[in-house]
């Protein structure tokens, strides 16, 4: 078990006091960086990027990033050029994986064949340089008209079942499974590729982001299902840690015991 938290969930200033926070004050293992074309606070700037492989070999932390292209709308041409061009930057700054949505379209069919063609396209190259891409379960697509792709399970199943690659992995993400009522059968349809949990509370309709167990979300269910299918990877706080801790070290209390019953 891995556990990290999302950078964009609670309060730094620098990239180094980012990263003293996370090991000395909260003890994890990890962060998960933001990482946006407009290179600024809160997402890292270039400077932070630069000091990454510096930082995470002083303090022992892996790396990650969410990344927040629109690859569906972007399309065929574009959508490869971001994804290789965020490869090029992880490569530099020793980032592990990337998560990112599947994106939006008017046209549902037409958007997840565009995605699948984009990640058919990098897998390769991510894969030689030992990058993992991890889609991401979003919104359901009905949900104030946005159109977001990926909340079902056979949206991811027409991407995996067609890309055999260690490099394209799910990241399941609580609250947005939560918010489609479909957690347990994306959990269970898609756990020979699960390799990243985002840890989010809500109250079932909006992507609230409550600390831990203030939200509706069913964690026991959750925690029992983990335990079933012995998913052993990396786990990510989005919910904010900022003055009251005590919801963040029930978590982190919560996921250790779990895996001790495994």
């Amino acid at each position: 078990m891995h556990i990290i938290i999302s950078a964009l969930h609670f309060p730094w200033e620098t990239i180094d006091d980012c990263f003293r926070i996370v090991r000395e004050e909260l003890g994890l293992d990890g962060i998960e960086l933001s990482l946006h074309t407009s290179f600024h606070h809160p997402h890292c700037t270039r400077e932070d990027l630069e000091r990454l492989q510096e930082l995470a070999a002083a303090t022992g932390l892996s790396v990650e990033a969410h990344i927040w292209e629109d690859l569906a709308q972007l399309g065929p041409q574009a959508g490869i050029a971001a994804l290789l061009e965020w490869l090029e930057i992880s490569r530099q700054s020793g980032i592990s994986g990337l998560v990112i949505h599947g994106g939006s379209s008017p046209d549902r069919r037409e958007g997840l064949v565009r995605t699948r063609g984009i990640f058919a396209e990098v897998v390769g190259p991510f894969e030689e340089a030992g990058v993992v891409l991890k889609l991401e379960n979003h919104y359901a697509y009905e949900y104030r008209d946005c159109r977001e792709l990926f909340s079902e399970p056979w949206e991811f199943q027409e991407i995996f079942s067609a890309i055999d690659s260690p490099a394209l992995r799910f990241c399941y993400d609580t609250g947005h499974g939560h918010m489609t009522h479909n957690g347990s059968e994306l959990l269970r349809a898609l756990a020979p590729y699960l390799a990243h949990i985002h840890l989010a509370d809500n109250h079932g309709v909006h992507d609230d982001h409550c600390p831990y167990r203030q939200g509706t979300v069913p964690w026991n269910d959750l925690l029992a299902l983990w335990r079933e299918i012995e998913y052993d990877g990396t786990y990510c706080v989005e919910f904010p840690v900022r003055e009251n801790h005590a919801p963040f070290r029930h978590c982190l209390a919560e996921l250790r015991a779990n895996a001790s019953l495994r």
